[in-house]
């Protein structure tokens, strides 16, 4: 075997020139592509090295005695490696080179010289594909348009098309050329060709991975095929990119509806979202909300935001007082440091980008993040379902959670495995609210498990390492914006007659709002003014300001409006019922309350729950757990306890008594209006 040394020597000597080669940019073939000479058998690697030698002497001019001598190839055998080998186009598109001299290694097609002759075993067939093909160029190009042909989304089309019709389709057009009539290939065959065609087939696929990909799966699954893995956008640190998403729950529950008759009926919910930001670089769920709505809604999107910025508490569960796991937690409920956190970018997928475009705004101006759709920034070349941790999040939570439990619809339909799953809902009686319990601790556990990406950190772990090196800078937001993400603000006129006596009062959003310091601005009749929901879940009250910025105090809503806390996505929803003779409220009424009435009603099991009413009863059980607690009384007599020298008695017996009261509760509060 020669040398560096010999090579050297034989430098001086003028290097032969090859056409082709010699005025070209692979004429230095030290940069030429090199296989894994490791991966070769011992056989193989010393053949193999034994030519890359020879080319290299022959390209550095050494005379062909030596050659012969060393190696036991002449000038043309060395000639012809570079030229049908080493220069030929591998199908990376760079040249052969070094990978062209492996042994046995085909660098061209089998191509049939001799013609085709099949004896009476079947034998002699080799190549006839190709040889067909190759007389009639047409019929390949026909053949191949049609392997990869596929409709469009909004046409009508065979969509999926087996090999069985397209070997017919192939014999059709051979018949067509006379093949059949001269009892030619592959008409003389028991099988008529059927395996070889086949063959064909699955080679055009695979060579054409993403055009197969669209035969084979359909646009979706052409799309996944070349989605990223994030390599090429790497997250450097924490809370600097979040993906946000939502996922329908895989189960069957239901609600508690009080009957006329003082009994409680059971009607099923069918589709409950749950929209989750995740950190992608310690894992960790930042914030999420649970969505009951047909689909999910701007305002879905807006409280899971708000969610994420604010601090998170622990529940106080019906079903288990040692659930969570000892550190269990989401990144706002373990330090101050992490409530409020911001972060850079917001990945979303293609279906969600659409609900996002009202919300970019937001978290341009609250969070300081910038919005990464599929039609914007890195996500451009991907598919919609280019978020990676967060699908498999919610593959975990759905494995891991909801799909343990008989309730469960499962991801298809086999994984029911013969259950009914509305039946167990309605036998258990699994309620709403446990599913947002049961969502929260599966949440805050999974924060707290260690994960093999992270070094066995768990993601809350993994925040607080990152968190605690010198160089680590986080935002914070604003709590005044953080808090009034969910405004609504709108111009509304004012409305009023003074030779009438009507006092001034505005119309917003379906009802009548005035105070006392409105009632006397009779200036302001006919003039526009700023009203402000500042309570999201509280549309009773509103704020109001003239548009040169003075404050007009706090509006009240007129009946119907003024007795149960509701939403403005409530009072549209029962709006619209109204308008379609639903059912009829007079003034005196409360039209949440008569809403209620209606939906509880309906206990035929004929239509399903509402998505207002569940919206209703969050929004009252949020009510009750602000107003479940420290009472008035009892704040007066912790305080009068600091002024008496029998303090702590006092003390000890008023949150005896406040633990006592607060176990008296039913472990799951009805929506029942007074």
């Amino acid at each position: 075997m020669t040398s560096n040394s010999e090579i050297s020597k034989i430098q001086n000597n003028p290097g032969r020139k090859i056409k082709g080669l010699s005025d070209s940019t692979f004429i230095d073939f030290e940069s030429w592509p090199t296989p894994d000479e490791g991966a070769l058998s011992e056989k193989y690697r010393t053949h193999y090295l034994k030519r890359k030698n020879a080319v290299k002497m022959y390209l550095n001019g050494c005379p062909e005695n030596i050659l012969r001598e060393k190696y036991g190839f002449g000038r043309s055998q060395i000639y012809r490696l570079i030229t049908e080998r080493c220069m030929q186009i591998h199908p990376d598109g760079l040249i052969y080179g070094w990978r062209g001299l492996i042994p046995n290694l085909r660098i061209k097609p089998y191509s049939r010289n001799k013609p085709i002759k099949i004896d009476e075993f079947g034998n002699g067939a080799a190549g006839v594909m190709q040889s067909v093909l190759d007389l009639h160029p047409e019929l390949r190009a026909s053949f191949e348009k049609r392997i990869f042909k596929s409709p469009r989304q909004d046409q009508l089309g065979e969509a999926k098309r087996p090999r069985l019709a397209l070997w017919k389709w192939f014999l059709d057009e051979l018949q067509k050329l006379g093949y059949k009539q001269r009892n030619q290939w592959p008409f003389n065959t028991q099988n008529m060709g059927y395996v070889t065609v086949s063959n064909y087939i699955n080679n055009v696929l695979e060579d054409n991975p993403k055009k197969a990909a669209r035969v084979l799966g359909g646009p979706d699954i052409e799309k996944k095929l070349i989605s990223g893995d994030g390599v090429n956008r790497p997250v450097v640190t924490i809370f600097q990119r979040v993906e946000m998403d939502a996922h329908k729950i895989d189960g069957r529950f239901c609600v508690m509806m009080p009957s006329l008759d003082g009994d409680y009926v059971q009607k099923i919910i069918h589709r409950i979202w749950v929209i989750v930001i995740l950190d992608t670089c310690s894992r960790a769920v930042l914030g999420y909300f649970l969505s009951m709505g047909k689909e999910v809604s701007k305002d879905d999107v807006l409280r899971t935001i708000k969610i994420a910025l604010t601090r998170w508490h622990r529940r106080i569960l019906s079903f288990s007082d040692n659930v969570y796991q000892e550190g269990a937690a989401l990144p706002s409920g373990i330090s101050d440091n992490y409530v409020g956190i911001c972060w850079d970018e917001t990945s979303v997928d293609g279906a969600l980008a659409e609900t996002c475009k009202h919300v970019e705004s937001i978290l341009n101006d609250v969070v300081g993040s910038t919005l990464i759709t599929p039609k914007s920034g890195f996500s451009s070349r991907r598919s919609k379902d280019d978020r990676p941790f967060i699908e498999s999040f919610f593959r975990n939570l759905s494995s891991k959670g909801f799909q343990r439990m008989s309730n469960t619809t499962g991801s298809k339909p086999s994984e029911k495995k013969g259950r009914d799953s509305d039946k167990v809902a309605y036998t258990s009686q699994f309620q709403l609210e446990y599913v947002d319990d049961l969502l929260d601790v599966l949440i805050a556990n999974y924060n707290a498990t260690p994960h093999s990406g992270l070094g066995h950190r768990s993601p809350l772990d993994f925040i607080q390492f990152i968190y605690s090196r010198p160089d680590t800078a986080l935002r914070r937001a604003d709590t005044n914006s953080v808090q009034g993400i969910l405004t609504y603000r709108k111009k509304c006129r004012v409305n009023g007659n003074l030779k009438d006596g009507r006092k001034p009062y505005v119309n917003f959003e379906g009802a009548r709002y005035t105070n006392e310091t409105l009632q006397q601005r009779f200036d302001l009749i006919d003039k526009f003014i700023w009203v402000v929901n500042h309570l999201e879940d509280d549309a009773r009250v509103v704020q109001a300001s003239t548009l040169d910025g003075q404050i007009l105090g706090v509006l009240r809503a007129g009946p119907p409006w003024h007795k149960l806390p509701h939403s403005l996505r409530v009072r549209r929803a029962i709006n619209a019922a109204l308008r379609k003779g639903k059912f009829l409220i007079s003034s005196n009424v409360d039209a949440v309350e008569a809403f209620i009435e209606y939906s509880e009603s309906q206990h035929d099991g004929k239509l399903p729950v509402h998505p207002t009413y569940l919206e209703i009863r969050r929004i009252l059980a949020q009510q009750a757990n602000q107003n479940i607690g420290q009472t008035v009384l009892d704040a007066a007599l912790m305080l009068a306890s600091q002024n008496t020298p029998d303090g702590p008695s006092m003390k000890a017996e008023v949150k005896k008594s406040s633990i006592t009261d607060t176990d008296t509760l039913p472990p799951r509060r009805m929506a029942v209006s007074d």
